[in-house]
C-alpha cells in the first residue's frame, strides 16, 4: 500500500513536470533546417525534382542566356525567341554525408516557349516537362544525364500556356495544367494525355485525348496519394457560364476585392476543382465532383499522404487553405478546416515534409519586386496548427516558386525564380 507521504511526492513531482513550460507535456516544434546552400542556374528555374538515388537534380529554367522578362506571364508563353529547358546537377559526395554537394552538369533545350512543371513517371525513366504554348514535353532520362535528349511533345493548342504536370501512379497517364488554352469558350484547362509507352519504356507517341475546361488561369494541380483525385488550382471565375461553386457565404473564400499588386484592380475570387481521374481518362462527362471557392488566387496545392487534408496557397490573402478532402465532395459547404497564415507575403510553392507534420512555404512577395521568403508551418495533428506563428523563416531569393524533396525528406530544393538560383535546404533531422 503507498502511504499518504509517497503520495505527496507523487503528486509534487507530477506538478514539477507539468509546470517546466509543458514542454514534457506538449510536443514542441524544434526548428527543422539546419543549413541552405545556393547554386546559380542557367535561367530563371521554376521547379525542381531529385532522382530517388539523389544522384541528379533536375531543374526546369527560362530565359537561359537571356535577360529576366518583365512582361506578363502570358506574355512570355507567347515568345518565340526564349531559350527554355532542364539544367542537370549531379552530385557530388555521399548521399548523407556533410560533403553532399551539387555540381551543374548539362543543359537540354526544351522547346523555345518556357519549361515549368516536371514530374517523372513510374520509375523514373521518363522526365515530363510543362513546356508553355508547346504543350508538355517527355524526356527519356538516361538520355537527359547524357546530353542527348530530344523532346517528344503533346501539343496542348494554340497558346495553351501549360504550366503544372502531374502523372498518375502507374505511369500511363499525364495531366497538365494549361493556364491559357481556351477550350469550349472558357480560358484554363486540364489536358489529359495517354503516354503510349512502347515495349522499352520509350515514349514517341503521346496522344492527348481530352481538355477539361475549368475556369480562367489554371496555374497548378495535384493528384492524391492513391492517384484516384485530382485537384486543381483557378485563379478566377469565369466570365460566362459560370459553374457552380460551393463555399459563396464564406469570407474567408469568396471575395470581390482581390488584387495582384497595389493599387491594381479589385476583382474576385479563385476556386478548386475536384476530379474523378478515373472519369476523366474514360471521357466521363462526369468527371468533375465539386467546386469550392479558395479565397484571392489559389496557385498550388499538395495533400498529405493519409488524404485527411490539402492544403492550398491563396497567394492573394497571404493564408494556406486547408481543407477536408472528404467533405471537399460529400458537404464542400464546409470542408474547409483552417486559413493559416503563411509567414510571408504572396505564398506559391508547398511542400509538405518530416512525416507531414511540416509544411514548407515559398512566400514568393513577387509583387513587391524584393526578396521573398520560406516559412516552415507546424501542421501536425499534434499541435492542430493552432500556434499559426512558423517555426522557422528566412530570405531566400528572388521570386521563390516552388519547393521539391529529396525521396529521403533529407533536403528541400526551392528555385529562386528572378534571382536565379536553386537553393538547397538541409533538414536537421527527419
Amino acid at each position: 500500500m503507498v502511504s499518504g507521504y509517497t503520495l505527496k511526492l507523487l503528486r509534487r513531482a507530477i506538478l514539477t513536470l507539468a509546470s517546466i513550460s509543458g514542454s514534457l507535456l506538449i510536443p514542441q516544434a524544434q526548428n527543422p533546417i539546419a543549413g541552405t546552400t545556393d547554386y546559380p542556374t542557367l535561367g530563371n528555374p521554376t521547379s525542381a525534382v531529385a532522382t530517388s538515388d539523389g544522384a541528379y537534380v533536375f531543374v526546369s529554367v527560362t530565359d537561359v542566356g537571356s535577360p529576366n522578362f518583365t512582361g506578363s506571364d502570358q506574355a512570355a508563353g507567347a515568345r518565340k525567341d526564349a531559350v527554355s529547358g532542364v539544367q542537370i546537377f549531379r552530385r557530388t559526395g555521399r548521399l548523407n554525408s556533410h560533403d553532399h554537394k551539387l555540381k551543374s552538369v548539362g543543359f537540354i533545350r526544351t522547346g523555345s516557349t518556357g519549361a515549368n512543371g516536371l514530374a517523372f513517371l513510374r520509375g523514373e525513366k521518363t522526365l515530363v516537362v510543362g513546356v508553355g504554348d508547346d504543350g508538355v514535353a517527355f524526356l527519356d532520362v538516361h538520355d537527359v544525364i547524357a546530353g542527348t535528349a530530344k523532346p517528344v511533345l503533346a501539343s496542348q493548342g494554340e497558346g495553351a500556356g501549360t504550366f503544372d504536370v502531374v502523372a498518375s501512379p502507374d505511369g500511363k497517364f499525364v495531366f497538365s495544367a494549361n493556364e491559357y488554352g481556351v477550350v469550349r469558350g472558357q480560358r484554363g484547362s486540364v489536358g489529359i494525355i495517354a503516354v503510349n509507352a512502347g515495349e522499352l519504356g520509350r515514349i514517341t507517341h503521346p496522344q492527348t485525348i481530352d481538355q477539361i475546361p475549368v475556369g480562367d488561369v489554371v496555374p497548378s494541380l495535384a493528384l492524391s496519394p492513391d492517384g484516384s483525385r485530382l485537384y486543381v488550382a483557378t485563379e478566377l471565375v469565369p466570365s460566362k457560364d459560370v459553374p457552380t461553386i460551393a463555399g459563396a457565404g464564406n469570407s474567408e473564400l469568396t471575395k470581390s476585392d482581390c488584387t495582384q499588386k497595389k493599387g491594381s484592380t479589385p476583382r474576385g475570387n479563385g476556386f478548386i476543382t475536384v476530379i474523378d481521374t478515373q472519369r476523366a481518362i474514360a471521357l466521363n462527362s462526369k468527371a468533375i465532383l465539386s467546386r469550392v471557392a479558395s479565397g484571392c488566387s489559389p496557385v498550388r496545392l499538395v495533400e498529405d499522404a493519409d488524404s485527411t487534408r490539402l492544403f492550398v496557397s491563396a497567394r492573394g490573402d497571404n493564408v494556406i487553405l486547408s481543407f477536408n478532402p472528404r467533405l471537399l465532395e460529400s458537404d464542400p459547404e464546409h470542408a474547409l478546416l483552417q486559413a493559416i497564415p503563411s509567414g510571408g507575403s504572396a505564398p506559391v510553392g508547398m511542400r509538405l515534409f518530416a512525416k507531414d507534420r511540416m509544411l514548407a512555404v515559398a512566400n514568393s512577395n513577387r509583387f513587391d519586386d524584393a526578396n521573398g521568403t520560406v516559412a516552415i508551418l507546424d501542421v501536425s495533428k499534434v499541435s492542430g496548427a493552432r500556434n499559426h506563428a512558423p517555426v522557422a523563416t528566412w530570405t531566400a531569393g528572388l521570386f521563390p516558386r516552388n519547393i521539391g524533396v529529396s525521396r529521403d525528406g533529407a533536403r528541400l530544393y526551392l528555385t529562386n525564380y528572378t534571382s536565379r538560383s536553386l537553393q538547397v535546404i538541409q533538414m536537421a533531422n527527419r
